[in-house]
């Protein structure tokens, strides 16, 4: 059973600036269609509580693990005459404080690449199968845990890796890691055949194609992760290798060479997520859950 998910939330969140200098992209606000005023953390953390997670780690930047801390909490005795006086106030600073009690705050001191957070991650997953879910990601419906806890179900009945995946256009591979699979005996899932991070769309027409897709459509990782054990030995092996003037240290690194270990599958959800990463996707992530536009 996996118990932990590892979050990635270290980046610079360049695509956000300048207000990503000042206020880490997991902090950046929305208003729901209640009035409910919430962040990307805390959407995030909740689903992955509701699917059954019991710790999660989020690897943060040095600078804005304390703008984390001091987020949630919630203006400590500073604001507890006003918390006094406005009841809404203190169930949230009580909400936050329960959160609280379910993180784990990990520094990823250089930004080294995706594979690089997850292996800062090491000592607090333990040696556990673990889940991965991307910090710019929120799952829909809001609040459904179901895309977690059928990627997680999966990895319960294969023991092996399991990447929830989602269709996306020729046109727009360039911009994904992109996995070809082969369909199984159970619905929506595919043994993984190969995988290639942003591959040119001439490259991913020849090689990463899935059959019984449409031709220009292919599967692309939509942010979740479900890892056995045996991660961890792999990324302590690319951790050995790795020369930062290579370039990025990416988690398809160590997928490729989990997929030469044992099997490895695709999840292909029904529902949706929403990626707020960028300004053009913030604001759409913003519209959406303020009830003003659909995805």
């Amino acid at each position: 059973m996996i118990r932990k998910a590892i979050v990635p939330m270290a980046g610079l969140g360049t695509r956000l600036y300048p207000v990503g200098v000042v206020l880490p992209k997991g902090l950046m606000p929305f208003v729901l269609a209640d009035g409910k005023l919430t962040t990307g953390l805390q959407l995030i953390a909740e689903t992955l509580l509701r699917a059954g997670i019991e710790q999660i780690g989020i690897v943060v930047s040095p600078e804005n693990r304390p703008v984390y801390e001091a987020f949630l909490e919630g203006g400590g005795e500073r604001y507890a005459p006003a918390r006094a006086k406005r009841p809404e106030m203190q169930r949230i600073y009580e909400s936050l404080r329960t959160l609280r009690g379910h993180l784990n705050f990990i520094e990823q001191p250089e930004l080294l690449g995706l594979g690089h957070a997850v292996w800062c991650a090491r000592s607090f997953a333990c040696g556990e199968p673990t889940l991965v879910f991307l910090g710019d990601h929120i799952p829909l419906p809001l609040g459904d845990p179901t895309p977690i806890q059928q990627v997680a179900q999966a990895y319960e009945t294969v023991q092996c890796p399991v990447y929830g995946v989602h269709r996306v256009p020729r046109s727009k591979v360039s911009a994904y890691g992109i996995l070809r699979g082969e369909l199984t005996d159970a619905p929506r899932l595919y043994r993984l055949q190969r995988l290639y991070e942003k591959p040119t769309p001439d490259y991913a027409q020849q090689h990463l194609h899935t059959e019984g897709l449409p031709s220009d459509e292919f599967f692309a990782h939509s942010g979740i992760y479900a890892f056995p054990p045996a991660l961890w030995e792999t990324l302590d092996h690319i951790a050995t290798q790795y020369d930062p003037a290579s370039g990025e240290w990416t988690l398809t690194d160590a997928q490729q060479r989990l997929l030469k270990q044992m099997p490895a599958y695709l999840y292909e959800a029904e529902s949706h997520w929403l990626d707020f990463g960028a300004t053009h996707e913030y604001r759409h992530a913003f519209c959406y859950l303020a009830g003003c536009s659909d995805v």
